[in-house]
């Protein structure tokens, strides 16, 4: 599984952005300016050694490279601008890339087909660059600072003819030797028909097989006309998002969209799952942000091996992960001063764990398989859970012996009242374990009720369930089904034991 990383081309001065926002301005400046806007709020971030690079530095884009390689990540995906009239902005990474041949970075582009505007212009598809920075004495009509045009033939053989050069590059990222090119907002551009055949027909003059358009963001029309669509995560779940009592910042937890993405129903038309590591984009928009909490190195690895074992049953090689360096919304693998190359080393483990196992999501396909093939499915399954199950008691013991008990994690999250799901080999471990604590095992859960001897009340997954602190997931090879399971059960805490044991290693 390749993972395509996507590219933010803003960490560097261009004549715009100082004028809009003032003498300096790059991505760097929100970054750094980030502040914290409610109580535990992981802000600001701050990269490793305080490495705030310039992309037009060669070094930095060396750097990069070698990161890339070193950790796995096969392509950057980069963000390009193309506005009405041919205007651009950010060109110049790619362009240095372009002329830096002894560069090793596979790439390609994602066209963020999107006006530019501050937040008050009442344009419905528009990008809100850092309106917590605004001059004010710049005062553009409905706060549009690049307009969104796509003009005519002539203007899209502008473009395409722009683009050539980087599609012809050996470093550019193909598939069946067609370059592969990423449309954000397919959805909004009323001409994509007639300009993706002329572009089709123009990469054959060329001498290229074609091109091979994913959309981001489609409508019917626009899903007629690219070869696939990229579910962009987590803009696609944004729904779940949910509003803090104090202030107007949208909050989710890390887990509960994680899961609602691994749900993802397939569907006819060839379609890409997106991945994401954090998500916080208040360094950008202040108070009217999103903040998705949580998130660990270790999380992130799991539901990224998760993601990956998802796209490979959806017959996909290619997975895209928000982000390489969206440092202003948080979405970021490079090195920082909290996790260090944690998130990194997530991609190396992630895709280990995802060569080791297979993992079968689709039940209705899974019951047209050959009885033959099935069982030994079923076989390498059971293999895997108790392969996952003890290699996690493992490391649970290795804790033990250092003198660290699992109680410390729950008295500090404050759940002294807990439900435990699965009472099998975990689960009967962690029972012992808390059994001389504070903390009360108010009943267990588990679909082997008749089974189980215990003085505890034991109830099935249907049935309704007491309120408690938090329920602690011990079946954690089956954690995103449970979390699926319960979801409608209004319980405020539901968390995979593996979690804890990671949280505290």
């Amino acid at each position: 599984m390749q993972v395509l990383a996507m590219y933010l081309p803003q960490f560097h001065n261009v004549e715009e952005n100082n004028l809009w926002w003032g003498e300096g301005f790059t991505e760097w400046t929100a970054v750094k300016d980030a502040r914290k806007l409610f109580e535990g709020h992981e802000q600001p971030k701050v990269p490793h050694e305080k490495n705030y690079y310039d992309l037009l530095n060669k070094d930095t884009m060396i750097w990069q490279s070698d990161l890339m390689k070193k950790y796995s990540v096969d392509g950057m995906c980069m963000y390009h601008y193309w506005f009405k009239d041919g205007r651009q902005i950010l060109e110049k990474p790619a362009e240095n890339l372009l002329k830096w041949k002894d560069i090793d970075m596979p790439f390609c582009f994602s066209w963020a087909n999107e006006t530019w505007a501050r937040s008050w212009s009442n344009i419905r598809e528009k990008n809100v660059w850092a309106n917590t920075f605004e001059n004010k004495e710049i005062n553009k009509n409905l706060g549009i600072l690049l307009e969104q045009k796509y003009g005519l033939k002539e203007d899209w053989e502008k473009h395409f003819n722009y683009l050539l050069p980087f599609f012809q590059d050996k470093r550019y990222i193909k598939i069946d030797g067609k370059p592969l090119f990423l449309i954000y907002q397919a959805s909004i551009i009323p001409c994509i028909k007639d300009m993706l055949e002329l572009w089709r027909r123009l990469s054959k003059e060329a001498g290229l097989p074609g091109l091979y358009i994913i959309g981001s963001n489609c409508n019917v029309s626009a899903k007629n006309v690219v070869d696939a669509v990229l579910y962009t995560e987590p803009g696609r779940s944004k729904g779940m998002l949910k509003k803090l009592d104090d202030n107007q910042i949208h909050i989710v937890d890390y887990e509960t969209i994680w899961n609602r993405i691994l749900k993802t129903k397939k569907t006819s038309k060839k379609t890409f799952l997106g991945a994401f590591v954090g998500y916080d984009d208040t360094p950008r928009r202040g108070i009217e942000g999103a903040v998705i909490t949580n998130a660990t190195p270790q999380k992130f690895c799991y539901y990224l091996a998760e993601i990956m074992a998802k796209n490979a049953a959806w017959n996909n090689d290619l997975l895209f992960l928000n982000a390489w360096n969206e440092w202003g919304e948080g979405m970021y693998l490079e090195p920082d001063d909290k996790y260090g190359y944690q998130y990194l080393e997530a991609i190396l483990q992630a895709k280990k764990i995802f060569s080791d196992r297979i993992i079968e999501y689709n039940d209705d396909i899974k019951d047209l398989i050959p009885y033959n093939t099935k069982e030994i499915l079923d076989l390498q399954e059971k293999s895997d859970k108790y392969e996952h199950y003890l290699n996690l008691l493992d490391d649970w013991m290795k804790l033990r012996e250092k003198g660290v008990c699992l109680t410390g994690f729950l008295e500090n999250a404050g759940f002294y009242n807990i439900g435990i799901y699965g009472l099998g080999i975990l689960g009967r471990h962690f029972l012992r374990e808390i059994s001389d604590s504070n903390i009360q095992v108010s009943y267990i859960v588990d679909q082997q009720r008749d089974r189980l001897h215990v003085d505890i009340p034991v109830y099935l997954p249907t049935e309704e369930l007491p309120d408690v602190d938090a329920i602690i997931v011990a079946s954690t090879f089956y954690y995103p089904e449970i979390i699926e399971l319960l979801k409608e059960k209004e319980i405020k805490n539901i968390i995979s034991l593996e979690m804890i044991i990671r949280e505290c290693e």
